[in-house]
């Protein structure tokens, strides 16, 4: 019980498990959402439009180059959002996202 209270209460870092298949574009807020699980609970993850054409190989865009560009970089981009959920780097609405800027660490 006590190695559980610990992760409960955030006493030490707790390792996200990633939902694979679960990646879309959101038009509205220009992102492409992922989601992960910290124990019982939902992570909201994003990765900004910004930072995935940074990383694609093309000027081009898009919901479908975007998804392409996440999932051949999803890796960097989950532990980046790993990092920032351990330490605790949400967002106002407490999900988490990876910036450009993210890319650079």
């Amino acid at each position: 019980m006590g190695d559980e209270l610990g992760n409960w209460l955030g006493e030490y870092p707790v390792s996200l498990t990633f939902k694979p298949q679960r990646a879309v574009y959101d038009r509205n807020k220009g992102v492409v959402r992922f989601f992960a699980q910290d124990g019982p609970v939902l992570v909201r993850c994003a990765v900004s439009k910004n930072a995935l054409a940074s990383l694609a190989d093309t000027a081009a865009s898009g919901e479908n180059l975007l998804e392409r560009v996440f999932r051949r970089h999803r890796e960097r981009i989950q532990e980046i959002a790993s990092r920032k959920h351990q330490a605790q780097k949400r967002e106002a609405d407490g999900s988490i996202l990876v910036r450009r800027r993210d890319l650079a660490s």
